[in-house]
């Protein structure tokens, strides 16, 4: 079985060829992945790729050695029935490298956001490449780049809590991949913020997604003078009331340390 996807950093638009559909398959054990409904691959490192499925579950593939090429190769998964399970026998090809997988294992949307933002990273370029039963198209990509994974847009704020974890935001989730939640790491403690009549959001680089990415920051404002935005430096403001909206000043800003979707837990 083969099955492939461009990396690094690669988000794959899955298109369902005209085949019959395939009654639900049974994993051979638990924990392990199925490599035909793969939804995005992301390339973290020589040594580990981040997967996630159609499904949402979210593995790490470790490799046994360093696979070189990415960000110039396309990468094909070999395994016995499309399962990768860690098992043995089981490879990946990245150009002309072949790589065993040494191990596989289900991670939380927290552990998956940082790989994800890593491959984004180190994202130069991407192919083209064609499966038995799904096309996957992936587009070129350079410097930081924002998913839904591990990014979200302030603009579609809805309201903002803060608790011991940092932040939960809420956003549209027909503009959020889906997601209405987002857990806001901070950097730093942030007392003011649960009481701030408003709070901008600013990414520190240029890209207007929140994604943990340096100089990202959330700002916490009263309401003293100060034009909600300074100049040169443009960011989204979301307000309690919008009475208070117009002008406020600035009270304490707060470095934004990880941002990946919020999974209730069971």
């Amino acid at each position: 079985m083969r099955l492939s996807c461009s990396l690094p950093g690669c988000a794959l638009l899955l298109l369902v060829a005209a085949t019959p559909v395939l009654a639900q398959r049974v994993p051979p054990a638990p924990g392990c992945l199925d490599a035909r409904q793969m939804a995005e691959v992301r390339q973290a490192s020589s040594r580990q790729l981040a997967v996630q499925g159609q499904d949402g579950q979210r593995f790490r593939i470790t490799l046994g050695e360093d696979c070189p090429g990415a960000g110039e190769a396309s990468a094909v998964l070999l395994a016995r029935e499309g399962w990768v399970c860690g098992a043995g026998g089981e490879l990946v090809r990245i150009g002309a490298s072949v790589c065993a997988v040494a191990g596989v294992e289900r991670i939380d949307a927290r552990a998956y956001a940082a790989m994800a933002r890593e491959a984004s990273i180190r994202s130069a370029g991407d192919d083209v490449k064609t499966l038995e039963t799904v096309q996957v198209r992936a587009p070129q990509r350079k410097g930081f780049a924002g998913s839904p994974s591990f990014c979200f847009n302030p603009r579609y704020l809805r309201a903002w809590s803060e608790d011991s974890k940092g932040m939960l935001v809420e956003l549209s989730p027909r503009r959020s991949g889906g997601h209405r939640y987002y857990r806001v790491e901070l950097a730093q403690t942030c007392p003011d913020l649960d009481s701030a009549p408003a709070i901008v959001f600013r990414s520190g680089v240029g890209i207007g997604l929140i994604c943990g990415n340096p100089g990202d920051r959330v700002i916490a404002q009263d309401s003293g003078g100060g034009s909600l935005f300074d100049a040169g430096d443009p960011g989204f403001v979301f307000a309690d009331d919008p009475r208070r909206s117009g002008r406020m000043g600035m009270r304490v800003q707060c470095s934004v340390a990880a941002v990946y979707p919020h999974e209730p837990e069971a």
